[in-house]
């Protein structure tokens, strides 16, 4: 890798650049409008960094002399539990901006995942990909497995709530 790049832990004060990030983000993962997004600045903030934090999130940041650090990327990552096999790091998203890929930026941010999670004795650095995008080369090159056999499920708001009233 070319460039001076570094890694570094967001603080609450990030959470506007995180969102615009979030923003940018979805024209790789979705077809969806850009107001598909709901979550917000202080939803960040509070999920983040409150009493019981549920993410981490860090930052790719490109150095250059006399400049200050520019943002290039993220990941947000969360631990989870496997009942099999035991502790998960979760990745919810890995993204680095259109101008900065094919920098190598992207395997370096999954090797400072992979060292995270080997340093917390994680069994597995987990994460959901879309199969459609230009994304699974990148995964498959460096290795990831992809099953097959799972699908994904989920419940959103309005799904639990109906839940809850059903007899």
């Amino acid at each position: 890798m070319a460039e001076n790049v570094r890694i570094r832990e967001t603080t609450a004060e990030d959470m506007p650049t995180l969102r615009s990030l979030i923003e940018a983000f979805l024209p790789f993962v979705s077809n969806a409008p850009g107001d598909a997004v709901t979550i917000t600045v202080e939803d960040l903030v509070r999920d983040g960094f409150g009493d019981k934090p549920c993410f981490t999130c860090l930052f790719l940041e490109v150095l250059e002399d006399g400049k200050p650090p520019q943002v290039a990327g993220y990941t947000l990552y969360y631990f989870a539990y496997s009942t099999w096999s035991g502790r998960v790091l979760f990745m919810e998203d890995i993204f680095v901006l259109p101008e900065h890929h094919r920098k190598g930026f992207g395997k370096f941010i999954l090797k400072h995942l992979a060292k995270i999670a080997l340093d917390n004795k994680c069994e597995r650095l987990s994460w959901q990909g879309i199969k459609e995008r230009d994304c699974t080369h990148f995964y498959n090159a460096v290795g990831a497995g992809c099953n097959s056999a799972w699908s994904n499920f989920k419940l959103d708001v309005q799904g639990m709530a109906s839940l809850l009233e059903e007899p």
